[in-house]
């Protein structure tokens, strides 16, 4: 009898512990927790971003516009791009409660292709930091029809430049928590090729943001 009520105990136990475990979603294309549960910011944006010293004046607008472009989809204000001081702490992108866009002359050779890169930290299901980086070692950039800076390495100036707001953009959705996406004409794609003006959301794309905001 009291083994039997010990078993019990522990299959009560078990199942008390199943039912407080979070519940998996469908991604949306967001990226998921341990849980299954999509990762985003939920209700605490806008979220600050602040623009590293090293990033060109003549970036600034493009990365405006590519903030607007997925404000206007959301209906609401999702990100405050903070202009009017820069950030000057140090060109290393790291843990510590600062969102930053960081411009990037110095990149992995092994990643030479990679044009940006944003890391995203989070507890639970909300993101809580968020870093952009821009590869400006291996790719130079352009907007609105004029060349911003050309590649650091010199052996990569001759190269075509990357749309500045296209890859913004797509750095911005991984913030708001979105990972790649290809096909659809989604700008959330792997690849950004050189020329492309990829500067307007897909249906996908609208769809996807619609999950969390």
């Amino acid at each position: 009898m009291l083994k039997w009520l010990g078993t019990a105990l522990v299959l009560i136990t078990v199942i008390s512990i199943q039912a407080c475990a979070p519940k998996s979603q469908e991604d949306c294309g967001f990226v998921q927790n341990v849980y299954g549960e999509r990762i985003s910011w939920k209700s605490d944006v806008p979220v600050t971003m602040y623009i590293h010293a090293q990033v060109p004046d003549s970036m600034i607008p493009a990365i405006l516009k590519a903030a607007d472009t997925w404000e206007k989809t959301a209906g609401r204000k999702l990100f405050n791009i903070v202009t009017s001081t820069r950030y000057t702490g140090p060109i290393n992108p790291h843990k510590d409660s600062v969102n930053v866009i960081y411009l990037m002359s110095s990149w992995e050779d092994n990643r030479a292709s990679e044009q940006g890169r944003t890391s995203v930290y989070w507890i639970g299901d909300q993101i809580k930091e968020a870093d952009i980086r821009l590869n400006a070692a291996d790719f130079g950039f352009y907007w609105n029809g004029q060349t911003l800076t050309r590649a650091a390495k010199a052996d990569r100036q001759g190269s075509a430049p990357v749309n500045i707001e296209a890859l913004v953009l797509h750095e911005m959705g991984h913030v708001l928590g979105l990972k790649h996406k290809d096909g659809a004409g989604s700008v959330m794609a792997t690849y950004l090729a050189s020329g492309d003006d990829r500067v307007n959301l897909a249906g996908a794309d609208q769809t996807a943001l619609q999950c969390e905001y």
